[in-house]
């Protein structure tokens, strides 16, 4: 019966609205009745009664019905979905926002200090070229010098491999580099290099070899870990201002995009973008699908907090039960919690799908809006930029001011 019914469910509603909306209204329904089956002896009664003697004419109207009112309460829950996840992403007011918005600053802080620490790194490795040349003057000078003094092992030979084994054992455990070791240590091999000839020196060669193979993979790693943590920062938050939920930065991360790269305000051109991308496109179904998976998990996470609150009024007011109760009040928002971080995540794909999708179609955009195509980037951006004060105060320069129409 129900296969059916989902058969003929989706010649009146799309296959989204099936899986964003009915599908998590249906598992959630199923879950707690069979949950209240066995913990509620009333309902358990009832449906002894009225629903799993589905060959009585009366027991079937009553599944139909449930499954009718299951199909209006997620259609409601459609309805609503935008100002659910509005909720999520931190939509409040300004007073509560205030009890919530410090973590997530403080979140920020944390992530633009270690960025800010990776930069100094790939700064201070920068100058390793120097270091280099101070190692070749100084074999130079020693070689002329000293052509037939050799190294002599001590005490300044042993700070430099102390000095190269920490360093070596940092990259066996995968750690950082620092690079005031290394050219604490290139100093010392270079002053060591005026004493002697390296070319007859080979404690000496063989520590200037271990120094340049963990100057590479200290440059290497600085630049890796600069440019994973500006991808952190860049998919975790905006450049406006800070949401007070890790949500709300993840959506703001699309605005931050696009204005960042092309100075467009893409709230007021994102229902227009949906309209050109074309439904049979790969991007548009990419984009389709992407959302439907966010509905779906911001929809577990609502009813799972609703199914947590009705079990707890169930379990201490009803039926009480310390042990229910503590479920209930705590393993439910846990529960919800899990389901909203994933949301997050989901989010995160959504937002890399809907960036993709207007750096595709951008110019089919523009076109669709009768306005002239971009010669650069930069008028790219004056376009956008107009089209922005354009759509916001009413008013704005001649968009070919810049570039005009050639005759």
């Amino acid at each position: 019966m129900l296969s059916t019914f989902l058969t003929q469910l989706q010649n009146y509603f799309s296959k989204y609205f099936i899986i964003g909306s009915f599908c998590p209204m249906l598992a959630c329904t199923f879950l707690n009745g069979f949950l209240a089956y066995f913990l509620y002896g009333a309902w358990h009664t009832w449906a002894d009664a009225n629903i799993l003697p589905a060959s009585a004419v009366g027991g079937t109207f009553v599944t139909t019905s449930i499954i009718v009112a299951i199909v209006l309460a997620a259609y409601v829950l459609a309805s609503i979905n935008m100002f659910l996840r509005r909720t999520l992403e931190g939509r409040w007011g300004d007073w509560l926002r205030s009890f919530f918005i410090s973590s997530q600053m403080r979140r920020r802080e944390a992530l633009v200090a270690r960025l800010n620490e990776a930069a100094m790194d790939m700064a201070d490795l920068a100058d390793s070229p120097n270091w280099d040349k101070k190692i070749g003057d100084a074999w130079k000078t020693g070689h002329q010098i000293h052509p037939a003094v050799a190294w002599q092992a001590g005490a300044a030979n042993t700070a430099i491999d102390n000095d190269l084994t920490d360093l070596e054992t940092s990259r066996s455990q995968g750690g950082l580099v620092s690079a005031e070791v290394l050219e604490r240590a290139a100093n010392s091999i270079a002053r060591a290099l005026e004493t002697c000839n390296m070319d007859i020196s080979p404690i000496l060669d063989k520590h200037h070899r271990r120094l340049v193979s963990l100057v590479q993979y200290a440059d290497d790693r600085a630049r890796g870990r600069y440019a994973r943590l500006r991808n952190e920062l860049n998919s975790n938050f905006g450049i406006q201002e800070e949401a007070p939920t890790r949500m709300g930065n993840i959506a703001n991360t699309i605005q931050g995009y696009v204005m960042r790269r092309y100075h467009c305000n893409f709230e007021i051109v994102w229902s227009n973008l949906q309209q050109i991308v074309p439904d049979g496109n790969k991007t548009g179904a990419t984009l389709q699908e992407s959302k439907t998976q966010l509905d779906f998990l911001v929809a577990c996470c609502w009813l799972t907090l609703v199914s947590a609150a009705f079990w707890s009024i169930v379990f201490a007011v009803v039926d009480p039960s310390r042990f229910g109760f503590l479920a209930a009040s705590i393993g439910g928002p846990t529960l919800a919690y899990m389901w909203y971080r994933a949301a997050a995540e989901q989010y995160r794909s959504f937002a890399d799908v809907a960036m993709t999708s207007f750096d595709t179609f951008r110019l089919d955009l523009l076109s669709a809006m009768h306005l002239q195509l971009p010669a650069d980037v930069e008028d790219e951006r004056y376009i956008w930029e107009n089209f922005d004060r354009l759509t916001t105060f009413g008013q704005a320069r001649n968009f070919s001011y810049r570039y005009p129409k050639q005759q």
